[in-house]
């Protein structure tokens, strides 16, 4: 995997994280869970957060961006009031080989209930070339999908709950199965094909965050008139309006070719005159 070079001029770690975790705390939820899992969407609790509280996490600054929404997610549950944290990461194994983990489990205090949450956060791609509507959406990358996504929470993560080992993993940490309910937690921030009109089956306002576009349709005078910043993986969830070093259409031209050698689609934060800002995908495919 390419790692590809930092745009930022003095990182602040805290500030950095606080950054993330209020990209991460925005309204990004996939409200078609219920509908395609059969399980009901959780819903974070509203909490505000001061940079000083955040700064204090130790969170290693190259911890992935999976992991770190995990981090996140447990963050908001400790400081909620509402909501105790009983056990995550739960880890079932069989025959000394690890058969999968339970995200969260976590009580309600005000209805009393105990769930088991699985946590995504996920960015797809729309491609129109597809007769089926959830198969449209795509990584950027195209080595994943939310299709597969679904069928992985569908088939093996929830139903993970129900095996007779991960019973008996919550009886050692005085969880009573029976009692569970299951929640997904899916955040996914969706991407439209350049100049596509409308939203799409399966796409909500909230969640449309910027658009795709090839390379051969990056050679354009609209793109060659701005500047970009291209931030890590980590950063994709954080507003524009924090890049630090931007770069010229000519200069970012040459890091996305290396990007595109490697086989990555970058993400780039655009920046025009007025102060105003968009996200986009430039993909190899």
């Amino acid at each position: 995997m390419y790692n590809q070079p930092s745009f930022l001029k003095n990182p602040d770690a805290g500030r950095r994280l606080f950054l993330q975790l209020k990209g991460f705390m925005s309204d990004t939820y996939w409200r078609d869970t219920a509908r395609f899992l059969d399980r009901p969407l959780f819903v974070l609790p509203d909490i505000a957060f001061d940079e000083t509280t955040v700064k204090a996490i130790n969170i290693h600054q190259y911890l992935r961006l999976g992991n770190r929404l995990e981090r996140f997610f447990s963050l908001i549950i400790d400081q909620s009031g509402r909501y105790e944290m009983l056990a995550e990461n739960v880890q079932v194994i069989v025959d000394k080989v690890t058969i999968g983990e339970l995200d969260f489990i976590i009580r309600d205090n005000k209805t009393h209930d105990v769930i088991h949450v699985e946590l995504a956060g996920k960015m797809y791609l729309y491609d129109p070339h597809s007769d089926v509507d959830i198969k449209h959406w795509i990584g950027p990358n195209r080595r994943d999908s939310l299709a597969q996504k679904l069928t992985k929470l569908r088939e093996r993560q929830l139903p993970l709950l129900y095996h007779p080992e991960t019973a008996k993993k919550l009886r050692e940490l005085g969880i009573a199965e029976q009692e569970i309910t299951q929640k997904v937690c899916l955040k996914i921030r969706q991407f439209l094909p350049w100049q596509f009109n409308g939203f799409p089956a399966l796409s909500y306002p909230e969640n449309v965050k910027g658009y795709y576009v090839s390379i051969n349709d990056f050679d354009n005078d609209y793109f060659k008139a701005y500047h970009y910043f291209m931030p890590e993986k980590q950063d994709w969830i954080v507003h524009p309006e924090n890049g630090e070093v931007w770069l010229t259409y000519q200069d970012i031209l040459q890091h996305i070719k290396t990007m595109h050698e490697h086989r990555q689609s970058p993400l780039l934060w655009l920046k025009k005159p007025d102060g105003t800002y968009e996200t986009l995908f430039v993909t190899f495919w």
